[in-house]
């Protein structure tokens, strides 16, 4: 074997002299290409591999048309709450990336106003986009479509040609509600508070809600509201046992309102979320939530997002796993 292998500068020729193959060979290999046979590829890639050989990316990049940028979609209009769960999905993302030996180019886009994201995509600045946040009808879609950009989405309902990655939100936010609904009495009054109806996650929570409220075997009455501006109306109306919310924003929302009216949480009404956070679970008494990893939805959407760069086919539904936590505000 030639001792020009023993020194970390040496050359795709160098390999491709050591292997008996052609640098065009070793290139396709190196690049993952489909040209070329799998028993082929190991081998290259592993002796690349086991001699510390690693290509220059720049110049990968430049022979294969790539940026080696993916960008993060991103809602500018978050408020520091939701952002918590934006920052934990863009370090998965990041992570994720950077592994292939991607950056991450973040695109902070208004629900009116995607030009920022157009003229990313128009001056060809990223391989790939992952949308950390779907709106019902989102133009962002309609964009990346018209670009012939590819995409993944965080969440679900863009539709069936389009790559998802979710938690199983319907069918985990029915088993939730029906969990929350263990405790309570047969009659017993639930209300159910939901966020904006434009951002899609909430219409999925909503569709849980009433699936795990129609599922139970109790009779319990219940009601919905929609509208921030009805919270505390509907708290005042009527003595409720269970509220459920559909996010922690909510959730932290309507726990002021009833701290303000001095009802006890977990003593006179019991209180849940559909999302977690720190902040739900440091308060006191802690209150039971479906638990998502963000950074788990943001590792698996950049990869997913990486594999659409590269042509390669993926699955159009894709999962990570959720907790239910359930704690003192619903005992």
């Amino acid at each position: 074997m030639s001792g020009r292998l023993h020194n970390t500068n040496f050359t795709m020729d160098d390999i491709a002299s050591e292997l008996g193959l052609s640098k065009s060979t070793v290139s396709r290999a190196l690049s993952d290409s489909g040209r070329i046979s799998e028993e082929t590829k190991k081998k290259v890639q592993d002796f690349a591999k086991k001699h510390g050989f690693k290509p220059n990316l720049v110049a990968k990049a430049l022979a294969g048309q790539k940026t080696l940028n993916i960008a993060a979609v991103m809602p500018f209009e978050a408020n520091v709450t939701q952002m918590m769960f934006f920052h934990e999905c863009l370090s998965g993302i990041v992570g994720r990336a950077a592994k292939d030996g991607y950056s991450v180019l973040i695109c902070m886009t208004e629900s009116k106003d995607n030009e920022i994201l157009e003229s990313v995509l128009i001056n060809k600045k990223v391989d790939s986009v992952v949308l950390t946040q779907l709106k019902h009808n989102d133009k962002n879609v309609e964009l990346l479509k018209k670009y012939s950009v590819p995409f993944v989405v965080i969440g679900s309902g863009a539709g069936e040609d389009v790559v998802h990655v979710d938690s199983r939100m319907k069918e985990n936010c029915a088993e939730f509600t029906r969990l929350c609904l263990n405790n309570l009495k047969v009659g017993s009054h639930v209300l159910f508070v939901c966020g904006s109806l434009d951002v899609e996650a909430n219409n999925n929570r909503l569709s849980g809600f009433l699936s795990g409220m129609e599922d139970s075997s109790s009779d319990f009455q219940y009601a919905i509201c929609t509208e921030a501006s009805d919270f505390e109306d509907e708290i005042s109306l009527k003595s409720w046992n269970m509220i459920l919310c559909s996010d922690d924003v909510v959730c932290m929302q309507i726990l002021e309102i009833l701290n303000n009216k001095k009802i006890a949480v977990g003593k006179d009404l019991k209180i849940a979320s559909f999302h977690d956070s720190v902040l739900l679970e440091g308060h006191s008494p802690s209150i039971s939530a479906l638990k998502v990893d963000a950074s788990s939805l943001g590792e698996k959407a950049a990869e997913l997002s990486l594999a659409l760069a590269s042509g390669k086919e993926c699955e159009k539904l894709n999962y990570v796993d959720c907790a239910f936590m359930l704690r003192e505000s619903t005992e």
